[in-house]
């Protein structure tokens, strides 16, 4: 008899050890076949993944903001002052620990990608060279906390406008500076392989020296005949 033990499997009474079969090789290619789809896809997808050159951290201390900013909106409000016992006594806390878990952040070569949300999961993906700045946001709030704020900024119609905010990463000035610094390499790579641009003014000059080249031209044969 055989068991399976430790990713191994050992066989009883010889006291051998035959190489590790995983325990999917020991079901029948018949009840398999539904299945193997959901396994090749697993294994395209992390395949396809972007490359991560950089992925934020956030700071601990984002849940007690998040707990003091929703403790404050349900105290302004009529209906969520009933709540707010509830709220304090551990509902909040664990609402907002799922929310700072959910949080990522990660630098891509040509995007920055963030998730947030546990109820309702919301994903964004902004293109490398469509970002103008990186704010830095601290408000009193954040100031007393510790924290700050990095406001994504986009250009889109001539003018820059904001796309996303990213509260509490770890060391924000220098997350920044990565992402900038990663925008410039993709600015400049793309401007290096753009085809050459011509303006109408340029376009001219070259006409007029063309004319003033071919009316040289016929003055010198002009001359040679007359000689002869």
């Amino acid at each position: 008899m055989t068991s399976w033990r430790g990713g191994s499997v050992l066989s009883q009474g010889f006291g051998s050890t035959a190489p590790a079969i995983p325990p999917w090789e020991f079901i029948s290619p018949a009840i398999k076949a539904p299945y193997a789809w959901l396994m090749n896809q697993d294994s395209s997808n992390s395949s396809s993944s972007p490359e991560v050159l950089l992925r934020a951290a956030f700071e601990p201390r984002l849940k007690k903001y998040f707990m003091l900013q929703s403790t404050f909106a349900m105290f302004a409000s009529v209906i969520g002052i009933p709540l707010l016992p509830f709220w304090l006594l551990g509902l909040g806390r664990a609402i907002h620990r799922r929310q700072y878990e959910a949080l990522e952040c990660v630098l891509t070569p040509r995007s920055l990608n963030f998730h947030k949300g546990f109820l309702i999961r919301i994903q964004k993906s902004v293109p490398l060279d469509k970002i103008t700045d990186l704010a830095l946001v601290e408000g009193p709030l954040l100031r007393h906390l510790g924290l700050c704020s990095l406001g994504i900024e986009t250009a889109g119609g001539g003018a820059a406008t904001s796309t996303a905010q990213l509260t509490g990463v770890v060391d924000a000035i220098a997350f920044r500076d990565a992402v900038l610094r990663q925008r410039d390499l993709v600015s400049s790579a793309g401007s290096e392989g753009a085809p050459p641009t011509y303006s109408l003014d340029s376009m001219e000059d070259s006409s007029q020296e063309l004319l003033s080249d071919i009316r040289d031209s016929l003055g010198r044969i002009e001359d040679l005949l007359a000689k002869k």
